[in-house]
Order: C-alpha cells, then structure tokens, then sequence
C-alpha cells in the first residue's frame, strides 16, 4: 500500500485506518520517491478526504484505507508496480 496507519497508536481491533492529517503529509515525499506520483497530486488527494473529529472544530485526520484505494483507482499501473 501507498499510505500506512500508525501501529503505535493501533484499536482494540489491531487495525486502525485513521491518521493525522501531519502524518499523511510526512509520507508524501516516501510515496513520491518510491512511486514518481507527483508530490501536489498527493497532497490534494489528502487535502480532498480530510475529516474531523467534531464537525468542523475537531481534530483532522484521513483514513489510510480511503486514500490507499483512490490511489490504486487513479494509478493502476503504478500501483501494480509498486506492490511487488
């Protein structure tokens, strides 16, 4: 996957898809370098899933999950590529 949740702060599940909006955008450049998506297309598509906590005053966070499948929808061949 392109985006990866973080294990330290993980559910009672074991698995938690939610991420700070800084902790996706630290990831931007690893995902670049790794797959050549642009750094800007990156950031908008994490600008474009940000939700809240609370509303519109709550904390911003973006689920890895959401963001791993449009990737995959946008970039198929990059992310045929990138699996292996």
């Amino acid at each position: 996957m392109f985006f990866h949740a973080d294990w330290a702060s993980n559910s009672a599940s074991g698995v938690d898809p939610d991420i700070t909006l800084q902790d996706a955008y630290s990831q931007i450049p690893t995902i670049h370098n790794a797959t050549g998506i642009s750094s800007d297309a990156l950031r908008q598509i994490v600008d474009g899933n940000v939700e809240r906590t609370l509303f519109v005053t709550g904390d911003s966070y973006v689920n890895v999950l959401k963001l791993n499948l449009i990737l995959i929808q946008t970039y198929p061949t990059i992310y045929q590529a990138y699996d292996q």
